[in-house]
Parts: C-alpha cells; sequence; structure tokens
C-alpha cells in the first residue's frame, strides 16, 4: 500500500488524536452532540467512498469501502485490506498478497479503533463555524478543524455534520503536500443486527497465508 493509501486511511479510520482545544462555541456544540449520537449507537454499518486527489503528482482515485462495528468490535474493509478487530486482537488481512498481520491492541503504541473519528474530546485543533450547505434535501452544516500541532500534515480538516441527525457526511483534508483526501459516507444504518461472525478471525480460512504476530 503507497505512502498516500496508508496517511489516509490512518487519518479516517485511526485517528486518535483527532479533537479540539478552543474556538467557535456553535461548533464545539455540535462535534459534542455528533460524539454523543455515536456514542448511543450499539452497532453501525457504513459503506462510504474515499478520494484522494493531487494535481502536482497527477494523481486522482476513488475508492470504496465498507465498516461494520458492534460497540469496541469493528469489521473495516478498504483499499483491498481487511482489518477486524475482535475486542482484543487487531487482524490486517492481504488478500492479494496472502498475508495476515495480527496485532495486540493492548500493546500498540497507538491503539487502532475506527470509532475514534467520532470521539471530538481531545487536544489538537482549534475549531471554526464554516459553510452550510444542501445537500440531497439533508442540512449540512460544516466545522473546520485547523491543527494547533505544526507537525500535523494538514492544512486543515472540514468536517460536514447532517445537522438533523447529528451525524458525520463528509470529512475532508487538505494536506500541507498538496494531496486532499475526501471521505463520503454514501450509506449508513445504526442499531441493526449484526452476525458476531463479522468480528472473528477464521484461521483457517487463510491456512495457506503468511502470519505475521507482534
Amino acid at each position: 500500500m503507497n505512502s498516500h493509501k496508508s496517511k489516509s486511511i490512518y487519518l479516517f479510520f485511526f485517528l486518535s488524536f483527532i479533537g479540539y482545544s478552543q474556538g467557535d462555541q456553535r461548533a464545539r456544540a455540535l462535534l459534542d452532540q455528533v460524539s454523543e449520537v455515536y456514542a448511543s449507537y450499539d452497532t453501525m454499518q457504513m459503506r462510504f467512498s474515499y478520494q484522494l486527489d493531487n494535481t502536482s503528482e497527477g494523481i486522482s482515485q476513488k475508492e470504496e469501502g465498507e465498516i461494520l462495528v458492534a460497540k469496541d468490535k469493528y469489521n473495516l474493509t478498504i483499499l483491498g485490506i481487511q482489518q477486524i478487530f475482535d475486542g482484543t486482537y487487531v487482524y490486517t488481512i492481504d488478500d492479494l498478497n496472502e498475508e495476515v498481520i495480527i496485532q495486540e491492541q493492548a500493546v500498540l503504541d497507538t491503539p487502532l479503533n475506527p470509532l475514534d473519528i467520532f470521539d471530538f474530546h481531545k487536544e489538537g485543533y482549534l475549531l471554526q463555524w464554516d459553510i452550510a450547505q444542501r445537500v440531497s434535501g439533508r442540512d449540512i452544516r460544516y466545522v473546520k478543524l485547523i491543527p494547533t500541532d505544526f507537525e500535523n500534515q494538514s492544512k486543515y480538516l472540514l468536517l460536514g455534520i447532517d445537522t438533523s441527525s447529528k451525524e458525520l457526511y463528509k470529512i475532508i483534508d487538505l494536506g500541507i503536500n498538496g494531496t486532499d483526501t475526501t471521505f463520503v459516507i454514501e450509506q449508513f444504518t445504526a442499531n441493526q443486527p449484526l452476525a458476531p461472525e463479522n468480528f472473528v478471525f477464521d484461521k483457517y480460512k487463510y491456512a495457506n497465508y503468511y502470519i505475521d504476530r507482534y
């Protein structure tokens, strides 16, 4: 997986540092509501599109993915990679290279959890109230997150939020290196039954794969 893809995947699903420090109180209140809504769901199923663009490097690529969530467990598929978290271990499955990486969540330096994208209660960004749009009958309000950490690779992020459901619609990341990434939630359902086997790694299915355990 190239550096552009890896950076963007971790940005959108494993962004453990995302949060805010100060700024517009309207933006703060809206993000509080978003966090509360997602925390209230027992299960979530999301289909999304992901686009990466860098004009100077001639890059324009769009992919689709899906994530299933049941409380602290998840099953994420994007860019040909599947990742399963069963509550203890993270299993990253690469079918193309027939490889599985197994990592214990508790010993990771930066624990990975796609739900961190919905947790805006940490330090690192200045908030600004941004534009409103009408999209397919939905009222979308954007909140701008400006990094306060000078080592951050983003100029800023724009979070598009459905003001009725208080659910995330879109994330736009404008990178300082000229790479822009856009993540759009195309379909979302919550509190629907999900089969337990979605969050179980079947070692027999991958018996012929190379297993790398950390």
